[in-house]
């Protein structure tokens, strides 16, 4: 038990160091050999624990994700919240610590492009499941008719970081607002505007963003 805890402690401290390097310097440009002598350790060590500097970059993306998994499990166990509200509030609310925003940020970066691309592949693997279970309980109760919840919210969530992401290129004639968002949102999920207006659905969307 005590040598797992030290493995793990070790482990950790080795994540800490190279977030650090990744968020100052960027993926592309941080080499195991800059990792070593930021935590003080020898290359055996280094691989002791990991097995590449990319396996490191897993690990580090996996602690973001694993956060997400738990913010969003929560949501949807919330059961005061409507399957609009938790979809919205997992979708839309703000990272809630400093060092994860700062993570966040860093990804669009271009240096951290493998990062980002690594990110999304988790995000759509892990926690999109999780948003699609939402989805099914507003079909359940007849708000939503998604045909295929997780292909449903997995080309949303997609569509929408790559628009983000082309938006924020210098002189991008792309744009990116609200109304576009909701139009896309009804009608991927296929929201009943009967039963849910989207001026209630961008009350929730502000009141995350």
């Amino acid at each position: 038990m005590a040598r797992t805890k030290d493995f793990d402690i070790k482990r950790n401290e080795i994540l800490d160091c190279a977030e650090k390097l990744f968020t100052t310097r960027g993926y592309e440009l941080t080499t195991v050999n800059a990792i070593l002598k930021e935590v003080g350790i020898a290359k055996g060590t280094f691989y002791y624990y990991f097995d590449s500097k990319e396996e490191v970059m897993d690990a580090s993306i996996m602690r973001i994700i694993d956060e997400e998994v738990d913010f969003a499990n929560n949501i949807l166990a919330n059961k005061k919240l409507s399957p609009i509200e938790k979809l919205m509030t997992a979708l839309f609310s703000k990272p809630k610590s400093n060092e994860k925003k700062i993570m966040i940020e860093r990804l669009y970066e271009a240096n951290n492009a493998l990062m980002k691309q690594r990110a999304m592949q988790r995000t759509l693997e892990i926690v999109c499941p999780i948003y699609a279970k939402m989805i099914r309980e507003g079909n359940e109760r007849k708000e939503f008719s998604s045909n295929n919840p997780l292909a449903d919210i997995q080309f949303l969530v997609a569509g929408m970081q790559t628009l983000y992401d082309i938006s924020s290129i210098k002189n991008s004639t792309v744009q990116v607002d609200i109304d576009s968002i909701l139009h896309v949102l009804f009608q991927t999920v296929q929201i009943d505007e009967a039963k849910i207006s989207k001026s209630r659905v961008r009350e929730l969307m502000l009141k995350n963003i």
